[in-house]
């Protein structure tokens, strides 16, 4: 066995009781066609925060007045608030009507706020039955750039549709859902009060708020790397499943069937871990894994030279990670849910690395300029991925 050092970077970075809202049918709306999206070198550091826009919805009464446009030949250029995400995918749902279909309610969190989906793929092209991708992001809070990263795949799929041979075959074949801000309230927490906020907000009482979501998963929880201390950064929640964002997207993926593929994105430490974290024993498609996550390291070094490593979860600390969503897409239930499929499931830890992070708190707040050369790259990696996973699927061992 060999661990990976990661110096300043803490294991908790990687990886509302309130009911949960069931999820709408999807939204398509028809719109003008689309702008282009420029690369822009952007200005400014990483607190750089973007104009508000209402959030309103999806323009289902006329009287109701539409809220502005985001713009977006500007949008890399900030960060943006939970409304404004949700009006750039809104507004991207209007734009490519043809290949974007927005989906609210999946859940709806302790402080009241929406968690939703978008799916990506050419309509009218047998999309019932395509294949499925599931990529989420803002699982935790302070990391800011999974929710930018989320977004500029949005982009890169949808703008180079028809353009694109690789995207377009892609996007013919296939389906990719997602989940842009899985943790809302935790995120404008993060905005207003405390920017290495990790956790969501439960009340815990006494004061204490928050669970993270990341060890909350009902796949061999609390059996290591999780803490029953509500104060913890890692608290894994007063039992499996106890948190809406967590119940509303596994109820949203058992009601998909077709995904063959997973990817939960955090930062920071250029890694990309696949199962298993709950046991050091490797998974019985190691092999097929590792070759997967080895080549998507490979593709994003040629992008911007960027080195990211390939390994199992088990690997990155002598303490064991439960509860996590790498296991939980891996593990038996997403199989059962899944008609018997079991998805390749991996974590993105994006930049920047943990000797570049500056005791591992900064690495949390990515430099403005650096959200479209870390887009590129991962866009880079997400192309390989999804024609991949398409065309080899997991068989069961």
């Amino acid at each position: 066995m060999r661990f990976i050092s990661l110096a300043a970077f803490s294991l908790a970075a990687l990886t509302a009781a309130s009911p949960v809202a069931v999820f709408n049918k999807p939204i398509d709306v028809a719109s003008p066609p689309p702008p282009s999206i420029h690369k822009i070198q952007g200005q400014g550091q990483g607190r750089h925060f973007g104009p508000a826009v209402a959030l309103e919805e999806n323009g289902s009464d006329d009287h109701k007045k539409r809220p502005p446009r985001v713009n977006v030949t500007t949008w890399f250029e900030s960060y943006h608030r939970s409304d404004e995400i949700r009006q750039y995918f809104l507004q991207l749902a209007e734009d490519y009507h043809d290949l974007v279909t927005f989906v609210p309610h999946l859940a709806r969190t302790h402080e009241g706020r929406e968690v939703y989906a978008v799916k990506i793929s050419a309509k009218g092209r047998g999309s019932r039955d395509k294949p499925q991708v599931w990529i989420q992001a803002l699982q935790h809070a302070r990391e800011w750039a999974t929710a930018t990263t989320a977004q500029y795949l949005a982009h890169h799929f949808t703008s180079k549709y028809g353009k694109s041979s690789n995207v377009t075959n892609i996007l013919n074949s296939a389906e990719i859902i997602i989940i842009p801000n899985m943790n809302p309230d935790g995120y404008e927490f993060s905005w207003d009060v405390d920017r290495i906020w990790r956790k969501n907000r439960r009340n815990n009482g006494n004061g204490i708020y928050g669970v993270d979501l990341n060890r909350n998963w009902p796949d061999h929880w609390g059996n290591g790397g999780s803490s029953t201390d509500p104060d913890a950064e890692n608290y894994g929640g007063p039992y499996a499943n106890s948190e809406p964002e967590v119940r509303g997207l596994i109820n949203f993926f058992k009601a998909q069937r077709r995904v063959l593929g997973t990817v939960d994105l955090h930062t920071h430490a250029q890694l990309i871990l696949r199962p298993q974290g709950y046991t050091n024993v490797s998974s019985p498609h190691e092999t097929e894994m590792k070759h997967v996550g080895d080549t998507m390291a490979q593709v994003i070094k040629g992008v911007h030279g960027m080195d990211y490593t390939s390994v199992r979860l088990n690997e990155i600390s002598p303490l064991l990670t439960s509860g996590s969503t790498v296991d939980w897409f891996y593990g038996d239930q997403a199989a059962r849910a899944n008609g018997g499929q079991r998805p390749y499931s991996f974590a993105f830890e994006l930049r920047p690395s943990p000797e570049g992070s500056e005791g591992g708190k900064i690495g949390f707040i990515l430099p403005i300029e650096e959200v479209i050369p870390l887009g590129e790259e991962i866009a880079a990696a997400m192309e390989y991925f999804v024609d991949y996973v398409v065309k080899n699927p997991l068989k069961e061992k």
